[in-house]
């Protein structure tokens, strides 16, 4: 690119008033809308027990097992513990996101798999047979002597008729204080 259209650009650029990046609530169209973010931090803790890192591994199944959408099979339960929480907490969570080259699917709420075949296979979390989406945080789990232990599962779960291939998605957890 020329030094002049590179000199151009960045005029037009600057000469562009910071009022339409930060347009005034009150005066929304009717094409636009305010998002406005709120969340809280908290100096509450608790401390993994054991290995942070888990790896479950879901049962070898056919793909007749899976031949409609929605089909659900071969779930396989893992813990999170935790130990020396904070005295003031009596619950905790787990908050899940997707994580390695996983992706959410943001209709079904379950991991991708991110391998070759296996298609229309996604990984799915539950927690007391309920799904637990990626990208929420689940239900409370009340501590006990300033410990607890979260137990989830994973599971298959098809988008249409499954072929065969390996199966392969990744969350990263938080721990989540009410």
């Amino acid at each position: 690119m020329s030094k002049v259209k590179v000199l151009f650009c960045s005029a037009l650029l600057l000469s562009i008033s910071p009022m339409s990046y930060s347009a005034d609530p009150t005066k929304l169209s009717d094409q636009q809308g305010l998002i406005t973010f709120t969340g809280a931090l908290t100096s509450e803790t608790c401390e993994i027990d054991g290995s942070r890192n888990i790896t479950v591994e879901l049962p070898k199944l056919s793909v007749d097992a899976f031949k409609v959408a929605g089909t659900e099979a071969g779930s396989r339960d893992f813990s999170i513990s935790v130990k020396n929480c904070s005295a003031t907490l009596k619950s905790i969570a787990a908050h899940f996101e997707a994580v390695g080259g996983s992706e959410k699917d943001t209709v079904t709420g379950n991991l991708k798999n991110t391998l070759q075949g296996g298609a229309n296979i996604q990984v799915r979390l539950y927690k007391d047979q309920k799904q637990v989406k990626v990208g929420e945080t689940s239900e409370l789990f009340p501590l006990v002597g300033n410990a607890a232990k979260m137990t989830f599962a994973g599971g298959y779960y098809s988008t249409g008729a499954a072929t065969p291939g390996a199966v392969e998605a990744k969350a990263i957890y938080t721990i989540a204080y009410p």
